[in-house]
């Protein structure tokens, strides 16, 4: 583009000039001849002279305007192979080269700051959009998210940096007016968007950071709002999160968790706990194996603590492995029980969590009838037909499939109809209201007909006292556990040299 305004901006001149030279080098012509020829050129001469030049600057006039008509449908044509270059084709947002070019140059150099705002914003859930309406609402959603997002910011630069993801660079650096103007975005998100007569609410999670006050350059900007970013996500999506200094000393901490726990599993210096599952009668059926760290600085670390530091990694597949290899190791020495061992919904996430069962299953010679996997309901409503598939996959290898916390999240009534599950464990927030609350006693007694309907499992969690445990029982709950049947304590193998079993 930059050739071709180059040659037009330089047409008119040189054609003025070519026409000039012409008119001047036709009258020195017609000048000298008349002076030569004075006779024969006053009769004819200066007319064609004249004549001649008239038609030279006419001809060129004329070329000079097919030349730059010509100039003016490439510099067209080019600008729009630019724009399809520079814009994506399905949101009509910038590019994600583009978009890094003018966040670099909004920022400034490190000598002369600017002030601008950068937003990094996720459309929630995309993938559960396209495995439950399709692809063709996805492109829908996404297009919708983009239109949403220039009509609350309107004066700022749009760019789409990956899939579902969003950059907005906002002039200034007022994190409050940045704040208000996301929270904008998330409430006209959720008015959703119209899918086969259905409204389908959308929502999104946006990181902000701000120049010069947290980073002086583009890069570390992009950063600091993706920290930001995290913290919307982990917070339970659809909010938007100005960037903290903290973040950087939790991120640091994170990295220091990863790099101990990485240790932990390679030296095995993990244990695994395990807490009785009784019936009615208080007979221990069943063990729940609960992995624990214990640090030989920090002492005890909760589970709360390093299991979601796992989960951001690939540590939940080597974790995963090493708590079913442990329980696999442990199993010949409780024969009449059945262990249940918690699956991370991030290893369901990936095909290698049925391989590696398999496998282990081979190399200890265990069965996999021992074994109930527990998935949390979260989990489980919000699984991909990917992640079903591996459920089912291993379900039938002969694992039992257990629903953990259920009653925490959205899972209706309906899911246990559908999912291949043969066990539901219902959340201690119920089992501990049964006494007081109409509702969580309606809602247990309920689910326990149900579950006798489909030939389930109904474990109540968490009981502490005789009380609770006769209300889960007079409920319809076969299966109970909880500190009134005993804690979860440490299984000592034989040559492990510092005891035995601590089960009751």
């Amino acid at each position: 583009m930059k050739i071709l305004s180059t040659i037009r901006s330089h047409g008119g001149p040189v054609y003025a000039a070519i026409q000039g030279l012409l008119l001047t080098a036709t009258g020195a012509a017609a000048l000298s001849t008349a002076l030569a020829w004075q006779e024969i050129a006053a009769s004819w001469l200066m007319p064609a002279a004249a004549a001649a030049s008239a038609a030279g600057s006419g001809l060129l006039a004329y070329l000079r305007r097919a030349v730059t008509h010509r100039l003016d449908q490439a510099e067209t044509a080019e600008a729009k192979m630019q724009k399809l270059i520079d814009t994506d084709l399905m949101t009509g947002t910038m590019m994600r080269h583009v978009f890094l070019e003018a966040l670099n140059e909004s920022v400034g150099t490190l000598t002369r700051h600017r002030k601008v705002t950068l937003l990094l914003v996720d459309l929630d859930h995309f993938k559960r959009l396209n495995d439950s309406f399709g692809h063709h609402f996805g492109d829908k959603a996404l297009a919708h998210f983009a239109e949403c997002m220039r009509a609350s910011f309107s004066d700022c630069d749009v760019g789409r940096l990956g899939g579902d993801e969003f950059g907005i660079i906002m002039p200034g650096n007022e994190l409050k007016r940045a704040e208000r103007r996301a929270r904008h975005l998330i409430e006209k998100l959720g008015a959703g968007v119209v899918h086969e007569g259905s409204v389908i609410p959308l929502s999104a999670s946006i990181g902000i950071a701000a120049a010069p006050q947290h980073a002086t350059t583009a890069k570390e900007l992009m950063i600091l709002a993706d920290l930001a970013l995290y913290e919307s996500k982990s917070g339970g999506r659809s909010k938007a999160t100005p960037f903290d200094g903290e973040m950087l000393s939790e991120k640091r901490h994170r990295r220091y968790v990863e790099r101990e726990l990485r240790a932990a599993i390679y030296l095995n210096e993990l244990e695994l706990h395990y807490q009785p599952v009784t019936d009615a009668a208080r007979s221990a059926m069943a063990v729940e194996g609960l992995v624990r760290w214990r640090h030989p600085l920090r002492g005890m670390i909760s589970p709360a603590d390093f299991i979601p530091t796992a989960e951001r990694s690939n540590l939940i597949d080597q974790l995963g492995e090493w708590v079913f290899r442990r329980a696999c190791k442990d199993a010949p020495s409780m024969p009449d029980r059945r262990i249940s061992i918690n699956v991370s919904g991030e290893q369901l996430k990936r095909d290698e969590v049925v391989s590696m069962m398999r496998r282990v299953l081979h190399e200890t010679g265990c069965s996999a009838e021992r074994f109930v996997l527990e998935i949390t309901e979260t989990v489980a409503t919000a699984a991909s037909p990917e992640v079903i598939g591996r459920i089912e996959a291993l379900r039938k290898m002969g694992f039992r499939i257990a629903l953990d916390d259920f009653g925490t999240g959205h899972c209706g009534f309906n899911y246990i109809k559908t999912l291949p599950i043969d066990c539901i464990k219902i959340d201690r927030s119920y089992i501990r209201n049964l006494g007081s609350d109409g509702i969580a006693q309606v809602f247990v007694s309920a689910l326990a007909q149900i579950a006798r309907i489909q030939g389930l499992t109904i474990v109540a969690e968490g009981i502490e006292t005789e009380a609770e445990f006769e209300f889960a029982r007079a409920a319809g709950c076969t299966r109970f556990q909880g500190f009134l049947f005993g804690r979860p304590e440490r299984f000592i193998l034989p040559g492990d040299g510092k005891g035995a079993l601590l089960v009751a």
